[in-house]
């Protein structure tokens, strides 16, 4: 029978209670560890914080010291039938460019038919290809689309079977008052999406305007059942005297590094203006402030100091934290490395507020950006004079190494809460084992207590026996 113990019952004593409190001391060291390591997670967390906008920041420095920020072109056109970006590598120049045709699908159409009447049952055979000088047809590389028709199907039953049947043609029914009339277009654009439509008639006539093939479009062999309305075709442009054509309303490699984009017809030439584009530089730059900034927030709100409520910033006081807050402060100031000029980030507009936020002054920067290589030069510099935000990216860069500032300082971190959680463990297990110690004692200390009383109790008896008076 296994032993049942519990502790209290021979002395009346609250043996749980009295154990429980003495633990209790004895885990009291663990409310300051846990207290510590909160404090060190948070600062664990704040680190993780600063080291992701600090990779933000270097994006937004490696933006500054490309090439392409300072040679950026940009497309102007004088009318909004033909656009055109950047596309590749490109250099200036104004050219004249007439859209002569824009790519389209081929579209035709039925005559007028009852609605909700049989349309005739049979075959329907859809082919894409290419009208080639009219009425003949070259057919693609895919395979026609057959569908089938039955006997009760109405105009809108074909339409649902053709659009189930294939992706390359649409089907529509368009309601013409009381009747309806079945509109099919290609999907596609250019002159390589038209179609062919062979009727397959149950009445035995695939050529006449009855029954199924009156759905038929089939030019080469004298079946007309729908009306061309729409034919496919490329896309035609004209370029200072060089005719390109596409299949969509896109044209490339007819302007080296430009792709042209065309809406409509030109009844003539557009003028279109490739140029350098200033807006390059002033997007990278205000990308640059803005990550900055939300650097210095978070760095100030770290290291910060309320005198009134004595809260404290996470890292107040972290050297490692303040140290590279008051370095990025000082590259911003510290003029460039190159002798033949000293300029500073102020120099181009951006200035530096009494927080260490950035703000940009445009009429200073646009003054600056007059001369874009002079502006790069100062920037970006060489590898032997590094310019102003090839610096400042440097040294970002190597606070974010491994054996950076953040790098040893979140290491540095991570091995005081590996230490914390070790000895709120030993403090753990050596609380149980007092625990398990104390309540080992108590029970002995139980279990004589149970003795004495039994014996006291025993004694008490027998005087009370020996006093009794006898008859």
């Amino acid at each position: 029978m296994a032993n049942l113990s519990s502790p209290g019952i021979g002395s009346g004593l609250d043996v749980r209670g009295i154990v429980a409190q003495l633990v209790e001391l004895e885990k009291r060291p663990l409310t300051t560890v846990q207290l510590r390591t909160s404090a060190a997670q948070l600062r664990l967390s704040t680190v993780g914080q600063i080291r992701g906008q600090l990779a933000a920041l270097d994006d937004a420095l490696r933006g500054l010291t490309l090439d392409s920020s300072y040679n950026a072109l940009k497309v102007n056109s004088s009318s909004e039938a033909v656009s055109g970006s950047i596309s590749g590598a490109a250099s200036t120049g104004v050219y004249s460019v007439q859209v002569l045709q824009v790519a389209r699908g081929q579209v035709a159409r039925s005559d007028l038919i009852n609605t909700g009447a049989p349309v005739g049952a049979g075959q329907l055979t859809i082919a894409l290809g290419r009208w080639d000088g009219g009425p003949s047809f070259v057919p693609g590389p895919d395979a026609p689309i057959v569908v089938n028709i039955s006997a009760t199907d109405t105009l809108a039953d074909v339409a649902n079977k053709i659009n189930a049947s294939t992706d390359r043609v649409r089907a529509a029914v368009v309601q013409d008052g009381s009747q309806q009339r079945l509109v099919v277009r290609s999907i596609g654009t250019g002159v390589d999406q038209g179609f062919r439509i062979q009727a397959n008639d149950a009445d035995g006539n695939d050529t006449d305007a009855a029954g199924l093939s009156r759905l038929a479009y089939d030019s080469a062999a004298g079946t007309l059942g729908l009306t061309l309305t729409q034919s496919a075709q490329d896309t035609r442009v004209d370029v200072d005297g060089v005719e390109v054509s596409s299949a969509n309303q896109t044209v490339s490699g007819v302007i080296p590094g430009v792709t042209l984009s065309v809406k409509s017809v030109t009844s003539s030439p557009v003028a279109l203006n490739v140029e350098r584009d200033p807006a390059a530089v002033r997007k990278a730059l205000d990308a640059f402030v803005q990550a900055y900034n939300q650097l210095n927030t978070t760095l100030s709100e770290a290291t910060r100091y309320d005198a009134k409520t004595r809260q404290a910033g996470p890292l107040q006081g972290d050297s490692t934290i303040v140290t590279l807050q008051s370095a990025l402060r000082r590259l911003l100031g510290t003029p460039s490395t190159n002798p033949l000029d000293t300029r500073t980030w102020s120099d181009i507009g951006v200035r530096q507020g009494r927080d260490g936020s950035l703000s940009v002054d445009g009429a200073a920067f646009e003054t600056a950006q007059q001369d874009p290589q002079a502006l790069r030069s100062l920037l970006v510099g060489s590898s032997d004079a590094p310019g102003l935000a090839r610096r400042l990216r440097d040294f970002v860069g190597g606070a974010l190494a491994s054996d950076g500032r953040i790098g040893l300082k979140t290491k540095a971190i991570e091995n005081e809460l590996q230490r914390l959680n070790e000895q709120a463990q030993r403090i753990t297990e050596k609380a149980a084992r007092t625990e398990e110690r104390l309540l080992a004692q108590y029970a002995r200390l139980d279990a004589n207590l149970g003795r004495l009383n039994a014996l006291g109790q025993y004694v008490n008896q027998q005087v009370a026996a020996w006093n009794k008076p006898s008859k």
